[in-house]
């Protein structure tokens, strides 16, 4: 499944607020419009990269795919090699963790225990989300048990791990420990608090969004699509990497502060690649593909500061 943010996992720590049945909010989904031209086929073989450089240095940037890749996929990975082996600094973060403070343990405490739920959750399903998250449920083998206690939220998290295919193959994982192996600086842009979110995220997560978030799970593990858009990915064909399913991660823009939380990771990414360029030399960045390619996206946000965006069209 995609990357999640860490915002998505304190949003995923609060309380429900609002009458039962209320209304979801509407969504605000930055990640719905992608800027056509940089869909775009890799030149190079391998998935895609884009780079940013002035006179003396260049920051690599490559797209990460939404998914873990499928068991038994290879992924070319001459051109991570050799831009990683001796680059300043692999920049991480498009989804930043959340870090907390001791006072914040509280609270964080306080909302876990609102996550779960007295009555077993297929008890509180509406009859046509219970019928498809059973059959979801029981086509991977998991018991009524392993989500009876949590709400629609939680229990969808959990859906979508358990419905991971074993053996598959964790790209940023790999990625990281080869930044480990060969001594490269990883920098993360930021670290936010984790209260801030907390406290938005009750606002707005009622009933009937833990029941659309649940409902969401299950069809990103009904859609029969994670498979191509990952195998494309590893080829370099952004076009079919972004078809797979995202039903779940739209659901998490749904909360209270989840499109500013967006914006203001990706302003933030954007900002950490073009400081890069400060320091003569190369570096690399790994960035989930929709947060690079959308509208007010990380690209975007690098050209509106001046800097132009050599694409994966483009041969080195």
């Amino acid at each position: 499944m995609k990357w999640i943010p860490g915002a998505a996992l304190a949003v995923a720590l609060a309380g429900p607020a609002g009458p039962a049945g209320a209304q979801a909010p509407r969504l605000e989904d930055p990640e719905a419009n992608i800027v056509a031209e940089l869909v775009v086929q890799a030149v190079e073989p391998g998935p895609a990269w884009w780079r940013v450089q002035d006179a003396d240095t260049t920051v690599w940037i490559l797209g990460i795919a939404d998914s873990d890749l499928p068991a038994g996929t290879t992924w070319d990975r001459r051109y991570l090699d050799k831009r990683l082996k001796g680059a300043n600094s692999l920049i991480v973060g498009t989804r930043v963790g959340l870090k907390g403070r001791l006072r914040d343990i509280p609270l964080i405490l306080r909302t876990i225990n609102q996550m779960k739920t007295k009555t077993p959750l297929e008890e509180t399903l509406s009859p046509p989300v219970r019928a498809r998250f059973v059959a979801a449920r029981e086509r991977i083998g998991q018991p009524a048990r392993r989500y009876a206690e949590w709400k629609g939220l939680v229990a969808g998290m959990r859906l979508l791990e358990d419905a991971q295919p074993k053996g598959r193959v964790a790209v940023v994982p790999s990625i990281l420990a080869q930044t480990r192996r060969e001594k490269v600086k990883l920098v993360e842009p930021a670290q936010y608090q984790v209260a801030p979110f907390l406290k938005t995220a009750v606002a707005t997560l009622t009933p009937a969004l833990h029941e659309q978030c649940l409902s969401d799970a299950v069809k990103d593990v009904e859609a029969p699509r994670n498979v191509a858009a990952a195998r494309a990915w590893a080829r370099g064909d952004v076009k079919t990497a972004l078809t797979g399913p995202r039903n779940f991660e739209k659901c998490l823009l749904l909360m209270g502060g989840g499109a500013d939380l967006w914006r203001r990771v990706t302003r933030d990414q954007a900002a950490a690649i073009a400081a890069a360029l400060g320091k003569p030399g190369r570096s690399v960045a790994i960035v989930s593909l929709r947060p690079l390619l959308a509208e007010g996206g990380v690209i975007e946000q690098l050209e509106a500061r001046g800097l132009r965006v050599i694409g994966p069209g483009e041969a080195e």
